[in-house]
């Protein structure tokens, strides 16, 4: 008699919304110095310097178009 076979639990990332994905780059160019800064302060912040990069220009585009 065969045994019936097991299906394993899903492997992966669960998918994310599609209004939260993010589809587009921005590629700045940055000098060595500039890009040990950027990594640590990502890194005191306990982010990759993807993330922290993009809320730190966010941040800033933020207050700039509230104080017009």
């Amino acid at each position: 008699m065969a045994m019936p076979k097991k299906t394993a639990p899903p492997r992966g990332r669960p998918p994310i919304a599609a209004e939260d994905r993010r589809q587009t780059l921005v590629k700045v160019l940055v000098t060595e110095s500039e890009d040990q800064e950027l990594r640590q302060a990502a890194g005191d912040a306990g982010l990759t310097v993807s993330t922290w990069v993009r809320l730190a220009a966010l941040e800033r585009a933020r207050q700039d178009t509230s104080a017009k």
